[in-house]
């Protein structure tokens, strides 16, 4: 084959058909005036639309760059019943169109330019002037009858719009909006285009690229097909969307942007598909002002009568103050929030419809001060509830309530909030809130849980739920909050405790119920309530319940030095149960159940003020024994129905001087176990009356050296009966009933009256007790009720004397006392005995001198009454 003849004969007709083109071109523009279709595009336009076109201008050929037809003074009527006159107006515009496609219906847009196209969009009682009505009558251009319309393909590679002004009036809504003087330029790069085929339904935009007034620009690659149900899809790259200029010149809510920056570019690039009825957005990521940034995906169903959707969302790391400057949402409250000056990131799955939505999976994170994840559910926007759960990790909650400007005086140098962490289901509404499962860890020390909060009236809160807060050190925990670490030093009682309780309560008052705690592995008390009101100024009441507990125990934890008292045991089991009521001044005990071992405690008692601390009380106690508390030598001192009421008050150093008070104390039986005063008594009475030979010891004055030496036989069986070492507890003396009201004023108890009333003897007695100085000194006298015992001891008394320090007191018997009053009692009783004595001296001295004298019957005379004075003189000196 002969190839140099090929493509001779090719190029011969590539020329020829150039040739024929370009005559072709030049036949047309020469020869045909497109001003003669005139009539027929205005015909044709009247019976599309049921309007009135008016081509006013001239139409002219244009040839470079590009063969088209160029419009001048073009106008479209606008509906009835509305203005302006017409909808449309264009000033001037240039189509340059391929003449060959126009053969096969396929218009071949190669460029179009319009100038000065004003449009105006309006609708008015339910009415709009957009929407046209052809006319009945078939027609005739092209010399063709009626029938269906012939499809058209239009071919565009780019056009330019300039002075564009379009209007739109909605009279019934009241919306105003216009588009003055704007320029669009749209162009398709190399292989791309704007393609229509009415017949295959097609709308193919390929590489398209635009340009609106500088404010819109990007390019995109769309295709939509089937007009009828449409299914589209495309890219889409907006490299500028100066959206705030955009509404600015469409009036549309230019008060409320105004100053907010964030829509003033808008960049945007993603692929998007979809129906009528369906939307699909695939990772489609934006960017608002560098202020908010991210991606999205996104399918929503159902656009067309119940829409639905879900898809997923990531929002980059953002500026939260830029944000809050920028957003046209502005919270007043955080208008000043240092919180903001941090910078969040956002991520979450989501789906919903048009009055619910959920969030899966998501992800909040606040600079490194804190994230958040969780799910989400919102069900009903007109009337939103909330669903869902939180995961708060560990973060520095005292940074976040810094940033809040939340309680920073009252959180000042307390660390504990360093350390945070949260996490709990929930749910509620725009009024209420309720917290289920949650759990809470503060300060890397406590741990706390419950089955729920719940929260109602966030105006106004009220709040209930149930707190389990498991074994922690609260002395640690305090530390942290440096509450009363002075205080506390040295008190490891709380370096174990643990709590739970359920509460209720709202911003002034809180009651917790059936609350129970424990306290350092020792220590275990409930209650069936405490309530709190007015936190201000805090009332408190409620009761609690200690079960048995060594107080000896609780005392070392707490740094205290338990009583040095003879039975120590005693206090390793103690019980408290109680009712109380007070507030920070005062507070009142009542209902007291007080258990020391065997000894039951109750009563009331009330601190009428702490500092200085004053307190009345009214106290019964069962039964003690005061050889447990208190070193009585040995002997056991059993007592049995004490009643104890009275005030008492002391200044806030503690010092004992400025102790003031009344106190009555009343005993209903006492008993002493390792001494019988009967069986002392007995004896005494038999070693006394024994020294008589004829057994009354009381008849003869001459036996008082008897009654001495008998008297220190007894001093010393009582010195022996009562000196330190082992007891015979199986003696015993019954003391009966005690009565005493002591007086204090400045730490002295003076004076201090007692009566002691009992079977074998009675005793009462005075004297002071000093409390500042812890000395005493008591005088005592007692009474003999013994029975069996000879009469004249019954009216003895029996002097002691009680004094020296609290540690180390001396008792003494006036021992010299007793005998001198046995003494004085024979003296005093047996007158006729001192008499024939002294009557007998007489006699024998000067009898016989006086008998001389007077004689012998004045001399009787003057013997007895000279025994008479001196027996007087004798009764006198001892006394009656």
């Amino acid at each position: 084959m002969n190839y140099k003849k090929i493509i001779r004969i090719s190029l011969i007709s590539v020329v020829s058909i150039v040739g024929v083109g370009v005559l072709t071109v030049v036949s047309v523009v020469t020869l045909v005036n497109p001003n003669r279709f005139k009539p027929l595009i205005e015909k044709a336009a009247h019976e599309a639309t049921g309007r009135k076109l008016t081509l006013a201008g001239d139409i002219s050929w244009t040839v470079y760059p590009n063969l088209g037809l160029k419009l001048n003074d073009v106008s479209l009527s606008n509906e009835s019943g509305f203005s302006p006159a017409n909808m449309l107006q264009v000033k001037s515009a240039d189509v340059a169109v391929g003449l060959f496609p126009l053969l096969y219906n396929h218009l071949v847009v190669k460029n179009l330019v319009v100038d000065g196209l004003t449009m105006s969009l309006a609708q008015q009682n339910g009415k709009n002037n957009w929407t046209f009505t052809p006319v009945s009558e078939p027609s005739t251009a092209g010399g063709t009858g009626g029938g269906e319309s012939q499809a058209i393909h239009v071919s565009l590679s780019g056009m330019k719009l300039s002075n564009l002004t379009v209007s739109y009036d909605d009279y019934d809504g009241k919306i105003h909006q216009s588009i003055k003087q704007a320029n669009l330029m749209v162009d398709s790069g190399f292989g791309g285009g704007i393609e229509y085929d009415s017949k295959a339904e097609l709308i193919d935009l390929s590489k398209v690229k635009f340009n609106y007034n500088d404010d819109a620009i990007g390019e995109m690659t769309f295709t939509a097909a089937n007009f009828g149900n449409p299914k589209f899809s495309g890219d889409f790259k907006v490299s500028k969307l100066a959206a705030n200029k955009l509404l600015n010149d469409l009036n549309i809510a230019v008060k409320e942007r105004k100053g907010k920056s964030i829509l003033n570019n808008i960049t945007f690039d993603g692929k998007v598909s979809g129906t009528k009825q369906n939307l699909e957005l695939d990772n489609f990521s934006f960017n608002l002002s560098d202020a908010l940034k991210g991606k999205v995906s996104l399918v929503a169903k159902g656009l067309d009568k119940s829409p639905s959707f879900s898809g997923d969302v990531n929002l980059s790391e953002m500026d939260l103050k830029a944000l809050m400057n920028q957003s046209p949402v502005q919270v007043r409250e955080l208008e000043n929030n240092k919180l903001l000056k941090n910078r969040a990131a956002f991520s979450a799955k989501f789906s919903g419809d048009m009055n619910n939505l959920r969030l899966n999976g998501y992800h909040f994170k606040l600079a490194d001060i804190m994230q958040a994840s969780g799910n989400l559910q919102v069900k009903n926007f007109k009337n939103p509830a909330i669903v869902g759960d939180v995961s708060l990790p560990e973060f520095n909650l005292n940074q976040v309530l810094d940033s809040l400007n939340v309680a920073t005086k009252e959180r000042k140098d307390k660390p504990l909030l360093n350390k945070f962490a949260f996490s709990s289901k929930f749910n509620g509404g725009l009024n209420s809130m309720t917290l289920s499962g949650y759990s809470f860890k503060v300060g890397g020390l406590v741990s706390g849980s419950g089955s729920s909060v719940q929260i109602q009236n966030f105006s106004n809160p009220a709040i209930t739920g149930d707190i389990n807060l498991p074994e922690f050190n609260l002395n640690q925990t305090l530390d942290g909050l440096n509450i009363a670490a002075a205080d506390r030093k040295n008190k490891p009682l709380l370096n174990k405790f643990a709590f739970h309780s359920r509460f209720k309560g709202d911003m002034n008052n809180m009651t917790l119920s059936g609350y129970n705690f424990k306290a350092g592995g020792i220590f275990a008390g409930s209650g069936n309530g405490v309530q709190v009101q007015n936190f201000a100024n805090p009332k408190v009441s409620g009761d609690i319940n200690l079960p048995t507990f060594s107080a000896n125990q609780v005392m070392q934890q707490m740094g205290m030095t338990p009583p040095d008292i003879p039975n120590k045991a005693r206090l390793n089991q103690v019980a408290l149960r109680t009712n109380f009521a007070g507030s920070q001044t005062a507070m009142n005990l009542s209902q007291m159940l007080l258990k020391v071992s065997n000894t039951n405690i109750s009563g009331n008692v009330n601190v009428t003020s702490f500092k200085p601390l004053a307190v009345t009380e009214n106290i019964t106690i069962d039964a003690l024994d005061v050889s447990d508390f208190s070193d009585v030598n040995g002997f056991k001192v059993p007592l049995k129905n004490i009643q104890i009421q009275g005030n008492s008050s002391i200044a806030a150093n503690g010092e004992m001087s400025t102790l003031n008070g009344r106190q009555s104390v009343q005993v209903g039986n006492v008993t002493l176990l390792g001494f019988s005063v009967d069986e002392q008594v007995h004896y005494m009475d038999r070693t006394i009356s024994g020294s008589n030979p004829n057994g009354d010891v009381l008849r003869q004055l001459g036996n008082a050296v008897q009654i001495n030496q008998a008297m220190d036989k007894v001093k010393a069986e009582v010195v022996k009966a009562t000196s330190p070492g082992p007891k015979d507890y199986s003696k015993k003396t019954d003391l009966g009933s005690f009565v005493t009201i002591a007086v204090i004023k400045n730490g002295l108890v003076n004076p201090s009256a007692f009566k002691l009333s009992g079977p074998s003897l009675s005793a009462n007695g005075g004297g002071s007790v000093n409390l500042a100085t812890k000395t005493l000194n008591y005088n005592v006298s007692s009474q003999l009720l013994v029975s069996g015992i000879n009469p004249v001891f019954k009216k003895l008394t029996f002097p002691a004397t009680v004094k020296g320090s609290f540690k180390d007191p001396s008792l003494s018997v006036d021992w010299s006392s007793i005998t001198q009053q046995l003494i004085k009692y024979a003296i005093t009783n047996g007158g006729d005995q001192i008499k024939n004595a002294v009557s007998q001296g007489i006699n024998q001295a000067v009898g016989n001198q006086i008998r001389q004298s007077v004689g012998q019957q004045g001399g009787d005379q003057v013997i007895d009454g000279a025994s008479k004075a001196v027996t007087g003189v004798i009764q006198n000196i001892f006394g009656k």
